[in-house]
């Protein structure tokens, strides 16, 4: 949603293009044409590359090849009539126009013959150098959740929906003289979802909370201590990636760190079945 699909994209050669959730309904292409079949042309000079094909021109046949397929897509969504119709969204928050796009698209997945989705929304406005308005912040995305939780229970799949929040950064455990925080590095994250088994706290405390712990590295910062290899593979796991060369490819650093390191999807999840099966 809002472009922020790099995540998602994973390996250039296994040629998974990744789409984007369009907030509304999809616009009507070449209202006027001036050259027949324009679209069969375009579809037509950027299919199959050539061996001696640049990477230049390859890249550009591939964006545009997934563009009017994805366009196509929604298209023949559109006039299936395949639409959340009473979704409560704020138009005001960007948030609330995401999870409601998301909640549309994931009405789609039988019209798209799919059995996973993955979504990545992003929701700014926590920088806070100057001032602390987090519990102004939290209350929108409580809100906003709420709303989004409702419509995947209306669809009847809560228990197969998992909701990750993460950040780019952490924030400072002490203030600045502005009253507010400043970039750190750990920080405190959660995992919601109908399926998950929660009321938990996961992970090391780095305790003490001061200077003289081994996690702190100056300015109010700590050193996590879990990496995110140990949340992403037990969510892997529940998607059903097992394998440990499978789960290896993606999640690249995950040998950096010891197996039981790892969360498992039995750790997170009610219906989990792996162990860590080291002695």
């Amino acid at each position: 949603v809002y472009g922020d699909k790099d995540m998602l994209i994973g390996f250039p050669e296994n040629q998974n293009p990744v789409p984007e959730v369009t907030l509304g309904s999809p616009a009507v292409l070449n209202k006027y044409p001036t050259v027949e079949n324009l679209f069969d042309v375009a579809k037509q000079l950027n299919g199959v590359g050539e061996v001696g094909n640049s990477f230049f021109s390859e890249a550009w046949a591939e964006a545009m090849s997934t563009a009017l397929f994805e366009h196509d897509q929604q298209m023949a969504i559109a006039e299936a009539g395949i639409e959340v119709t009473d979704y409560p969204y704020n138009s005001a928050s960007k948030l609330s126009k995401s999870l409601n796009a998301v909640a549309n698209y994931i009405l789609t997945r039988d019209f798209r013959n799919v059995n996973r989705d993955m979504f990545v929304v992003r929701e700014g406005g926590f920088d806070m150098h100057g001032g602390d308005d987090l519990a102004l912040a939290f209350q929108d995305i409580n809100a906003e959740l709420g709303k989004f939780i409702n419509e995947m229970k209306r669809q009847g799949i809560w228990n197969d929906v998992a909701i990750v929040m993460g950040s780019e950064f952490g924030r400072s455990v002490t203030s600045n003289s502005n009253a507010g925080t400043d970039h750190g590095w750990a920080g405190n994250y959660f995992l919601i979802g109908g399926g998950v088994n929660g009321g938990k706290v996961l992970g090391n405390y780095p305790s003490p909370l001061s200077p003289s712990s081994d996690y702190w590295v100056g300015h109010g910062r700590l050193i996590p201590t879990t990496p995110w290899e140990s949340v992403w593979n037990g969510i892997a796991q529940w998607l059903g990636v097992r394998d440990e060369a499978d789960l290896d490819r993606a999640l690249p650093n995950r040998k950096s760190f010891s197996e039981c390191d790892h969360f498992t999807d039995k750790d997170l999840f009610v219906d989990g079945a792996c162990d860590c099966t080291l002695v």
